[in-house]
């Protein structure tokens, strides 16, 4: 009976792992897919899993504004990098820079933030930033 008591607590503990680890998928950013927009910081969500910048943009018509939802790494990865919950604060004017989303609405994943003193803050250091060099890779002759 001693075996089986020990490897319970295993299993579980793999299984919690495997289903905390999967909904960290990349799989919805096209990463040669590099856009960079400047605009109003709307919202700053610093909470876990991940940080979201919400950004507004002025539509190219310059008539209205767009709203962009750019995701980023968690806080404990964002903190490694420098940033606190107060890094970026509503009505900043930032220029972001962006792995886009797959679907083509307007998001993604962050590379980096510019604000207009010219500082910035580094966002993901993820697998995402591996995409597009796996991607020339496979292509290569």
């Amino acid at each position: 009976m001693r075996p089986i008591t020990l490897l319970g607590p295993g299993i579980i503990a793999t299984l919690f792992w495997a289903s905390a680890h999967a909904h960290h998928s990349y799989a919805m950013f096209d990463g040669s897919k590099h856009r960079t927009v400047q605009g109003t910081i709307a919202k700053f969500e610093w909470g876990n899993p991940h940080v979201f910048v919400w950004l507004y943009v002025l539509r190219q018509s310059k008539h209205g504004y767009e709203l962009y939802g750019i995701e980023s790494d968690s806080i404990n990865e964002l903190r490694r990098g420098g940033w606190t919950k107060s890094s970026l604060k509503p009505g900043e004017v930032v220029t972001l820079e962006f792995f886009a989303l797959r679907d083509g609405r307007n998001g993604g994943h962050l590379i980096k933030v510019r604000r207009a003193d010219g500082t910035t803050l580094a966002g993901t250091r993820g697998p995402i930033m591996g995409i597009e060099a796996n991607r020339r890779a496979e292509t290569s002759p």
